[in-house]
């Protein structure tokens, strides 16, 4: 894993897989996300990572998430004001994709989505 200001696998064990620990985050990734952390002003606690392909199909994610490359995680953010900050560190640093959920946001640099589907944020039912 890259050197990291704000993250490390001992601060945030999550960036890892859950079930084999493996932690294959694409370069940029956490060096986008010190910038992020850096400009919003509030820790960013990461609950998901990397996730193998079984872990991933055990939860029931999508077999095209991006979690699986590396491309993304989730950062928890579970009131308004935090997830505003958090929202402002993101797209001061560039991020374009980012879904938000009640309790996290998700966030990838995933260049194939990236490159079909361009800039998109979204809500999570």
């Amino acid at each position: 894993m890259v050197k990291s200001e704000f993250f490390s696998l001992e601060t945030d064990p999550k960036l890892a897989c859950e079930c084999c620990g493996v932690c294959d985050l694409a370069p940029g990734l956490l060096e986008r996300l010190d910038v992020a952390r850096s400009l919003a002003g509030v820790p960013f606690s990461v609950t998901s990572g990397f996730r193998c392909a079984e872990h991933n199909a055990a939860i029931g994610s999508k077999p095209t998430s991006s979690h699986v490359r590396g491309y993304a995680v989730d950062i928890a953010a579970t009131s308004g004001p935090e997830r505003s900050a958090i929202l402002k560190g993101l797209i001061m640093a560039g991020f374009e994709r980012i879904g938000i959920a009640k309790s996290f946001i998700h966030v990838d640099i995933d260049p194939e989505k990236l490159e079909s589907m361009g800039p998109v944020t979204w809500v999570y039912s």
